[in-house]
Formats: structure tokens, sequence, C-alpha cells
């Protein structure tokens, strides 16, 4: 009896993911635990294991192919055996028996209910799609191409007959690029695509280039869209002489003799603002009209990377000293930044702490993350020229923004919240009180 290893929730968040690169092929012997394929979801790229040892009988998509939760990913059995064919969701009751018989042709290929919804908003016929994925699967690729059937692209030579070949990383690249595949020959050994084949021709003038959105990109604009249309938001601001706050930061440097970012720093002194002014380490259950105020501190830390913008969690912060809060924040954005961070790195803030000034932003209106109440930016420091005891001193200033959830939070409360964090970047021997 074949084994079906559907694709798990690596996330409560997860509701799907995307095949990236499959290191098993049909007919491969796998082992318990042995890496099977590469997955990306909403947060990272994560390696899968197969938990059933036997001859894998068959794939469940092609790379580039989006999956839902659930569904088939790797069909293991014995040597010889038949992989049972899928049959597409369906909210009817589930058949009595598989027959486990294979299908003579691929007529209907399987679809998972994502490509079903995209082929039905893009007006696309299906039985028209030829697809280019393993046995003939239509991929996303496939349902946007025929949406655009005028859209110019290099001319290829045509392949009469057989399956487009190439290598995963080329077909990585022709999804970035939205070039199909299908029925081209590339230069490679036996008409295999190679990343040259790829290289853009005579590009018409006025012509445009699109590009599908990676998992990542997806799921940030799924929940900035969410944050903007349920919660109300504003944003106020204070400047603050970042001095004592910068002198601080370089002897704690000194002493450690390794790097502290300023986001260490400030965020043991934001630690017992906030249990001064619990509003704003605090959500709205609007499901019961519940202020939930959390009993711990754990500061998710935005972190620029390449994919997008990711939100590593610092927990438990106000139990740990600066030393130990600086190796966190370096490990969590090396792991953001290389796309090996683990979900659950990436979730549970009670507020989120933005350092905008790292890339040279002085102020800004950052969007309050779903779940939160608040989330802080900092900007970078500038300086300027003011009186002091009547003679003009240039001072290091930096503007702290913070967006706050309307419906809990008032313009009192954040004047509040904001002077006194303001007192401690200023003075951090206050949070020593």
């Amino acid at each position: 009896m074949a084994d079906i290893f559907a694709l798990p929730a690596i996330g409560d968040a997860m509701v799907e993911g995307e095949i990236v690169e499959w290191f098993v092929a049909v007919g491969d012997v796998v082992d318990l635990d042995q890496r099977i394929c590469a997955i990306e979801t909403d947060k990272s790229v994560v390696e899968l294991t197969t938990p059933y040892r036997g001859t894998v009988l068959s794939l469940g998509g092609s790379p580039g192919d989006v999956l839902q939760v659930g569904a088939p990913l790797l069909t293991v059995g014995a040597s010889g055996e038949i992989a049972a064919a899928t049959p597409p969701a369906s909210s009817g009751p589930a058949p009595a028996e598989t027959t486990r018989t294979p299908e003579p042709t691929i007529a209907s290929p399987v679809l998972s209910p994502v490509l079903r919804k995209l082929a039905q908003e893009l007006h696309v016929d299906l039985s028209a799609v030829a697809g280019t994925g393993h046995g003939g699967r239509i991929t996303r690729t496939d349902v946007e191409m025929a949406a655009e059937p005028t859209r110019e692209t290099p001319a290829p030579a045509v392949v009469a007959d057989g399956p487009t070949r190439a290598m995963p990383k080329v077909r990585k690249a022709a999804r970035e690029a939205s070039i199909n595949l299908h029925g081209r020959q590339g230069s490679g050994p036996d008409g295999a695509i190679t990343l040259s084949d790829l290289e853009p021709g005579n590009v018409a003038a006025g012509g445009e280039r699109r590009e599908r959105l990676s998992a990542m990109r997806r799921s940030i604009a799924r929940h900035l869209t969410e944050s903007a249309q349920t919660i109300p938001q504003f944003t106020s601001t204070i400047d603050v002489d970042a001095t004592a706050l910068i002198a601080t930061r370089t002897a704690i440097r000194e002493r450690l003799d390794g790097p502290v970012p300023i986001d260490a720093v400030i965020m043991a002194l934001l630690v017992p603002v906030l249990r001064d002014h619990p509003i704003v380490n605090a959500r709205l259950d609007d499901t019961t009209d519940e202020v939930v105020y959390f009993n711990r501190f754990d500061l998710g830390i935005a972190v620029d990377t390449p994919d997008g913008l990711m939100v590593p969690v610092v927990t438990d912060a106000d139990r740990r000293d600066v030393a130990v809060t600086a190796a966190e924040i370096v490990r969590l954005a090396a792991a953001a930044r290389g796309r090996t961070i683990q979900p659950h790195e990436l979730s549970g803030a009670t507020c989120t702490l933005n350092n905008v000034g790292a890339v040279g932003i002085e102020s800004g209106t950052p969007i309050v993350p779903v779940g939160t109440s608040t989330i802080i930016a900092i900007g970078a420091s500038r300086s300027s020229v003011q009186l002091r005891d009547g003679n003009p001193v240039e001072v290091p200033l930096m503007t702290v923004c913070a967006t706050f959830d309307h419906r809990i939070i008032d313009g009192g409360d954040a004047g509040r919240f904001l002077t006194q964090l303001k007192q401690h970047l200023e003075v951090p021997a206050l949070g020593l009180l």
C-alpha cells in the first residue's frame, strides 16, 4: 500500500507553499528523514524530509507549483507499485475506495484550488492550456501565460513532442521573468534549456515586463492590506537628542568588543517604558471587544532582506541584558537574510521596533502589524544646532515615529508614551529605575 506524504503546515499561519526544488525523482529509493524537496512558504525556504521509506512513485508537482497545505506532495511505495490518482478537491463525500490503476492519458490534469481560482480570475479555459509541469501538470506560469496570448517573448524553436527539459534553477529564472518554457528547445544537451537561452532579445519600445510575486511578497501584501483595512491608525513623532544614546552604544560595543546594533540598546530602554504604558504592549480582540494585555515582552525587530521585510522576534526581551539581546538580533537578522529563519521565530511579537535609520531614513509612518497595537520607527540621526544656556551647540537629533491602533490608543496615550521614551533615550540611566 503506497503512502502519501501531504504538504504539512510549517507554522500556524501557513496555507500554501511553492515547490522550489526537488532532491528526488520518480523511481528513487528514499529512507526515513531523507530530504526530498525545498518549499518556499510566506516566511522562509524550508527543506522537507520524508516520514516514509520506499520507492518514489509520484511527485505532487514541479518547481514553481503552489500547493495547498494537505495536498499530496510525495507518494512512496514498493518498487513497481502504481501510485493512485489524486482526485481534485471536492466538497462532496469521499469515495469508498481509491482506484490504483494509472490513467492512460492526462486529459484533465489535477489542479490545486489555488490554480483553479487563478484561472477563473484571469478568464482562462483550462481545457485549452498545455501543462509544462511534471506529467503534464498545469502550473501557475501556464495559466498566467494563457491569459496573455499577445505578450511578446523571444521567438524560440518549437519542439514537436516530448517534455520541456530544464534544470530547476532555469525554471525558476523563467518564472521570475514570466517566460513560458512550453514548446521551447534549448541550446543544452538533448535540447535542454539553459540560462543563456532566457536572455532577452530585442524588446519593443514601450513594452512591459511582469514578474509574479514570491510567496513571501504575497504574504507581506496580504498582511499590510489587512492592517490598513482593519486598523484605524495614526502616527506621532518626537525628536530625541541622541548624544547619550550614541555614547552608551559606543561604550557597550568597546566593552563587548563585538557588534552591538543600536536596536539592542533602544530595546533595553524601551521595555521599562512599555511596562509603564501597558496599552502599547497590547492588542484589541475585536471578536469580543476586549483589550488583551500581554504579560510578556516579545519584541519584533524589522529586518531588511533581499526578498522583502521580515520581522523576527526577540522573545523575553525584559529578561535579557544588552549583550544577549545584541547577539540575538545579529543572529536573527542573519537567519532572516539567509532565509534559514524558523517560522516560530517570526511570530508572537507584542510590539515592533523598526530601525529605518539603518537605510538612511529620518522619519516615516510605519504600519501596525496585525495582532499588536504599536510599531516604533527610529530614524537616522542628523546634526542640528540648538541653544544651550544661550550658546549654539551642535547635537545629533533622531526622530522617533510611532504608529498606534486608534481603536484602543488615543493621542494623549501616544504623547505620554513617546515623551517617556524620549526621556529614557536621552538619559539611559532612567532605564535602571
